[in-house]
């Protein structure tokens, strides 16, 4: 079997709807945190054992939902190029091209890009790791921890809030 090069995750979270990652340039939906069978045949990896040392895990399937869509979904986008503690606003360029773009686009897109353009919706701005992870300490019933030699290390007591699945 060939194995595919190491996806490097800084970020794991669970949503409502599963387990995601994000790394550099790279970005997955619908894995798990250890390996499981694939469909085909054979064995996916883990989202764990692809993940950098230090990266930021999070658990936000028994946080206040009302609370992480304000916070979380609809806030900054986190992105491991950034300095830890750094923010980037959505640039000059991107927001000339929304601009453009909002009267072609319909529906919520439309409205996305006519906000993004105004400067005024900070929701496509982009933060580094060490921000988005206190942005996710503020959301109540959320579970964040790091990945330390391969395994992940909770900030708070296992059970907690809810053991990862």
């Amino acid at each position: 079997m060939t194995r595919l090069p190491k996806k490097a995750w800084h970020i794991i979270g669970r949503g409502w709807n599963g387990w995601h990652a994000k790394g550099i340039d790279v970005s997955s939906s619908g894995g798990d945190l250890q390996p499981r069978p694939w469909h085909a045949g054979g064995m996916t990896t883990g989202y764990l054992e692809e993940a950098v040392e230090g990266a930021l895990v999070y658990d936000a399937s028994e946080a206040d939902r009302e609370t992480f869509a304000r916070l979380i979904i609809s806030g900054p986008m986190v992105d491991p190029r950034l300095a830890p503690d750094a923010g980037a606003p959505l640039d000059e360029e991107t927001r000339e091209a929304a601009a453009r773009l909002a009267p072609a686009l319909g529906g919520t897109f439309g409205r996305l890009a006519a906000a993004a353009a105004t400067g005024r919706y900070r929701g496509l701005d982009s933060v580094g790791i060490a921000v988005y992870r206190q942005l996710l300490a503020t959301v109540p019933g959320i579970r964040i921890g790091t990945v330390r030699d391969g395994a992940l290390v909770w900030d708070a007591p296992a059970g907690a809030v809810g053991e990862a699945r």
